[in-house]
């Protein structure tokens, strides 16, 4: 894999990885959409689908994906209209990112609770943790887990997300998914 230059000036500092993803889920989520790049669109399909449990649906027709960062504190937010069969689901997906800490302050029970009080009108909601502690860092991606699994949330570390596998992934195309994506930053 080839280093990124993201997130590799001398400013000392590398807080910024939960905002980065923020807004790379974001755009991921609205490319799903439509976009002139095949491989793009492929990996962006793979990811909403993922994320609304439905990826298996290669015929589903992508309606609608509107996007919060930082909705009552929750850090992705996403309302997702989905033709699948003829029949058209609302999904609403809850993600929040972990590059830093764990778990704390309930933060997913109070996520969940929001998204009940607004979400009431028949969308199915999926509620979702992002980290970037993975296999090399079993105690606190365990911790996350744990965390998730009492709350009902699902875990999915950085790579699982697009669903890359140890370097099955290429190239496609587009500087700005390959750069984060694809290329060593963290």
């Amino acid at each position: 894999m080839k280093d990124s230059l993201l997130m590799q000036d001398k400013w000392g500092s590398n807080h910024g990885y939960e905002a980065m993803l923020d807004f790379q889920i974001s755009w991921l989520l609205q490319v799903a959409k439509g976009h002139e790049n095949k491989k793009l669109l492929s990996v962006a399909r793979y990811v909403l689908l993922n994320l609304i449990g439905r990826k298996e649906k290669n015929d589903a027709k992508i309606t609608r994906v509107d996007v919060w960062r930082q909705w009552n504190s929750i850090d992705v937010c996403a309302e997702i209209d989905v033709i699948i069969n003829g029949k058209e689901e609302k999904h609403v997906v809850v993600i929040e990112d972990k590059a830093y800490t764990l778990i704390h302050d309930n933060q997913l029970e109070r996520y969940s609770e929001h998204a009940k009080e607004h979400y009431t009108h028949g969308e199915f909601v999926h509620y979702w943790v992002i980290t970037f502690f993975d296999k090399s860092n079993k105690a606190k991606y365990d911790a996350l887990k744990q965390d998730c699994d009492k709350a009902r949330w699902g875990l999915l570390s950085f790579y699982e997300v697009i669903g890359w596998n140890d370097g099955d992934f290429e190239d496609t195309g587009s500087d700005l998914f390959d750069e984060f994506w694809l290329r060593k930053w963290y």
